[in-house]
């Protein structure tokens, strides 16, 4: 019985006149609006025929989840300030695409620790910008009391994740 592999999409010749140089494609996924997702080794970037949409460094998202009813991608940024992101893909035949985005992202972290404060998760974490430079950065998944006690731990916090990777407090 003959084998059949399914081809990697490829991005068309006018879509990747509009890439910057030195964003080589590692992934990419077509979607529904016409553009592209184009996963590179520093950004993920959305692209079409008439340009460059977007482009956002690994350093600023902290996770992605994948809906297959949708076909939706959807960023949620590091600093929590700014609405999710979806990308609607054009297919459900994601795994490369989704899988790179994962070890880019993974690759921009270079240390981080967990704590419970009063029953909230925080998370502090090193991570690596475009340019090398490294930069620390507490995120709470929930309330937390703004007490002097409390400050302190999340001082401590972070100032231990920052001497790990040789950053001055």
């Amino acid at each position: 019985m003959p084998v059949f592999r399914r081809r990697a999409p490829r991005l068309p010749d006018a879509v990747t006149a509009h890439l910057p140089a030195g964003d080589k494609p590692l992934a990419v996924a077509p979607m529904r609006n016409g553009s592209w997702a184009v996963v590179a080794r520093e950004a993920i970037l959305v692209v079409g025929e008439d340009g460059l949409g977007q482009r956002t460094t690994w350093h600023e998202i902290d996770t992605g989840t994948w809906d297959g009813d949708t076909r939706t991608f959807t960023i949620t940024w590091a600093d929590r300030e700014r609405p999710d992101e979806r990308l609607v893909l054009d297919s459900d035949d994601v795994g490369t695409f989704t899988a790179a985005i994962r070890e880019r992202v993974q690759a921009s972290v270079v240390h981080q620790e967990v704590i419970d404060v009063e029953g909230t998760r925080v998370r502090a974490t090193v991570r690596r910008r475009e340019d090398g430079s490294l930069y620390s950065q507490l995120t709470a998944f929930g309330p937390l009391p703004r007490r002097e006690d409390v400050d302190q731990q999340l001082d401590e916090l972070e100032a231990r994740v920052r001497e790990a990777v040789g950053l001055p407090r």
